[in-house]
C-alpha cells in the first residue's frame, strides 16, 4: 500500500505510527509529497491535496480517521466496543487540537496585516479547552500504544513542534510526564519532523 505523505503532517505521522503499532509497517510504502504543489499523484488518490493518502489494491483512502479505520479493519481490530467509541472520542479531540494549531500555524505565515485576531483567539481558545479536558478527563485512561494513545502523541508533539509559544505543560503537568515518557519511544523518535523541511 502507498501513503503519500508528509513529515510534518501530524495526520500523516498518526497514520504511519498506528500502521506500525498493527505490524503493517513493511507493508507501507511512503510517498512524499508536499500538499501544496498539487502533486498529479497525490490529486489521483485525493482531489483534495491532503495528505495523508492511502491507495491499496486499486482504491483510495483520505481523510486520516477514514485510512485509520480501514488499517484496523484489514488487521481485525474490535471496532465495535465501548472502548473503541472511547478511543474514537479521543482520536476526534486530539484531531480537533490539531486542526486548530495547524489554523494557527497557516495564519502565522500570512503577511502579518492579514491576521485576523479574532480566529486566531478562538483557536487558541479551543486548544487550551481541548488540553483542559485531555488533563482533567483523558490521559489516566490511555494506555498501551493504540489509535488513541498515538493521537494524543501526535498532537502534543506538533503543539511543540510548530507552536512552541503554546506553554502547555505547567498547567497540564500529568499530560507532560505522560508525553515526556512517549517521546522516548522508538517510532517517535524515528518520525520526528524537526529535520525536515518539508
Amino acid at each position: 500500500m502507498k501513503l503519500f505523505y508528509s513529515v510534518t503532517s501530524p495526520y500523516s505521522r498518526k497514520v504511519y505510527l498506528l500502521a506500525k503499532s498493527l505490524g503493517m509497517g513493511g507493508e507501507v510504502e511512503l510517498i512524499m509529497v508536499n500538499p501544496l504543489e498539487n502533486d498529479p499523484a497525490l490529486l489521483k488518490v485525493n482531489p483534495l491535496a491532503k495528505v495523508p493518502a492511502l491507495a491499496q489494491g486499486g482504491k483510495t483512502y483520505f481523510d486520516s480517521p477514514l485510512i485509520a479505520e480501514h488499517l484496523l479493519m484489514l488487521t481485525g481490530q474490535d471496532r465495535t466496543s465501548d472502548a473503541y467509541m472511547q478511543r474514537l472520542m479521543v482520536q476526534a479531540l486530539a484531531d480537533g487540537i490539531m486542526d486548530a494549531a495547524l489554523a494557527l500555524r497557516v495564519e502565522s505565515l500570512r503577511p502579518e496585516i492579514q491576521h485576523s485576531t479574532m480566529w486566531q483567539e478562538r483557536w487558541h481558545a479551543a486548544i487550551k479547552r481541548g488540553l483542559d479536558k485531555l488533563e482533567a478527563e483523558v490521559i489516566d485512561t490511555l494506555s498501551g500504544w493504540k489509535l488513541d494513545s498515538i493521537a494524543v502523541a501526535c498532537m502534543l508533539d506538533y503543539l511543540c513542534f510548530r507552536l512552541p509559544e503554546v506553554k502547555w505543560q505547567q498547567a497540564h503537568p500529568k499530560s507532560a510526564a505522560w508525553f515526556a515518557e512517549v517521546l522516548k519511544r522508538k517510532d517517535m523518535i524515528e518520525t520526528d519532523p524537526r529535520d525536515s523541511e518539508a
